[in-house]
């Protein structure tokens, strides 16, 4: 099978379906070809490349850069996430507006998210393995966050679906400003 891109209902989200091979051997899967890719709009150049590995409940998110802001291509390795990315574009259609996607290491899809974005996952299972591929480079100094629980933007969070009983956040993922607040103090720069 070759690959497969479907666009979302946010300009620039699109779900990949991986090439993939499959025969007495096991499978075959290619997450990633530069010009198959740029035949269908992504043309940003992968600079970085890492797996997180995360306890069932761990939130990372939701976290944006402001200086070289980066595109990511992701996939579950093993698990399942919850995956959450806000429009933070102030001229798009779409701004504030968010996308969810449930992905699981047996779906075998990617899902690209263009800069601009303020992006997170909730891990649904133990022993979740999330890849990502970055284009630009990370600048903690650049990096800021929208609160996950945000009651304005109200985000679905399969919480009781998957019975988690305690988010794990780290201190910055508990105190970000919310949605509304980031848009004030954006006015006032």
């Amino acid at each position: 099978m070759s690959f497969s891109f479907e666009k979302t209902e946010i300009e620039g989200i699109i779900v990949v379906k991986p090439h993939m091979f499959e025969d007495h051997r096991g499978l075959y899967k290619k997450n990633y070809e530069k010009l198959e890719f740029q035949k269908n709009g992504i043309h940003c150049e992968f600079t970085e490349s890492s797996d997180l590995y995360s306890k069932k409940g761990a939130l990372r998110g939701l976290h944006y850069q402001t200086i070289e802001a980066q595109a990511k291509l992701i996939h579950v390795i093993s698990g399942a996430i919850y995956d959450v990315a806000i429009d933070m574009r102030k001229d798009s259609k779409t701004f504030g507006k968010y996308h969810t996607d449930l992905l699981y290491a047996g779906d075998n899809r990617l899902l690209f998210i263009p800069e601009g974005f303020a992006h997170g996952f909730l891990a649904l299972e133990d022993n979740t393995i999330f890849h990502y591929e970055c284009s630009g480079k990370y600048i903690p100094e650049a990096c800021g966050g929208i609160l996950w629980c945000d009651q304005e933007l109200n985000i679905k969070w399969p919480l009781k679906e998957y019975d988690i009983k305690e988010v794990i956040l780290t201190e910055k993922d508990k105190n970000w400003p919310t949605f509304s607040e980031w848009k004030s103090m954006e006015r006032i720069r």
